[in-house]
């Protein structure tokens, strides 16, 4: 499947997932009592957008976390040239820094494997080893699910996966293009393995600010059409849900 995201293919309306009732007949997330929670993010905001709320009710109950940054996504407006993708490079982990603070975390952990934005699928071992050298037992592990639809994604939950399986510490699929390309009233989605973590309005306040200090992906980056948000609206619509769904165990359907 190809992703394209763009005003002329704006994905599944959030309208259309809202009305399905898919979501709601979800069985509720057992998150029981992590000892630590890691995030794999392909790119900087992913952690943010799939598993914000989730993440601010672990930090407020007093879990460490630490983000796995694997790329620094220099390559999300790829027409803007090298000097653009220089200045992401920079400027996208700051704004995971800025948002993570908002999430209540003030002093966030992150390591950043400088893995290029786009290759990820090339370095999926690099990718394994960092989670092999960092797994504990007692660990909560989050990663996009293996067919989210980004190969960045699909790689970064792949070498997830197998790592944690083999280690017997539990993982979570957060889902972020998903939601643009499946249809609920298809079995596009593994849906027995989908469980829902409900978000109160605290929370759900917090994840949409912490959300709004992605500002390189969600405003123009200037006038012309390849500046365009990377998350307008119609995409971020679908992440201010009052619940999250994950793929409990990191299945791939």
């Amino acid at each position: 499947m190809g992703l394209i995201v763009d005003q002329e293919h704006p994905g599944t309306p959030e309208s259309v997932w809202l009305g399905s009732g898919r979501l709601d007949a979800l069985p509720t997330l057992d998150l029981g009592r992590p000892r630590r929670v890691v995030v794999v993010a392909p790119h900087p905001d992913d952690e943010v957008v799939g598993a914000g709320g989730l993440l601010h009710t672990l930090i407020a109950s007093g879990v460490p976390f630490e983000i796995l940054a694997v790329t620094d996504g220099e390559a999300s407006h790829p027409k803007g040239g090298a000097g653009q993708a220089r200045d992401l490079a920079v400027r996208r982990p700051l704004e995971t820094l800025r948002a993570l603070r908002r999430l209540g975390c003030p002093t966030p952990m992150v390591t950043r494997l400088g893995i290029p934005d786009g290759r990820v699928t090339e370095h999926e071992d690099l990718v394994g080893d960092a989670v092999a050298g960092r797994a504990r037992p007692g660990d909560l592990w989050l990663a996009p699910w293996p067919r989210d639809g980004h190969p960045d994604h699909d790689a970064c939950g792949r070498a997830t996966d197998a790592v944690t399986a083999r280690l017997g510490v539990r993982s979570l699929g957060y889902l972020v293009w998903a939601w643009h390309w499946a249809d609920p009233s298809g079995d596009d989605l593994p849906w027995a393995d989908c469980r829902r973590f409900d978000l109160d309005k605290p929370t759900l306040s917090r994840k949409r600010w912490s959300m709004e200090a992605f500002h390189s992906q969600t405003r123009p980056l200037g006038p012309d059409p390849d500046a365009a948000p990377v998350l307008p609206t119609a995409v971020l619509a679908r992440f201010w849900r009052r619940a999250e769904v994950y793929v409990d165990g990191g299945s791939a359907g």
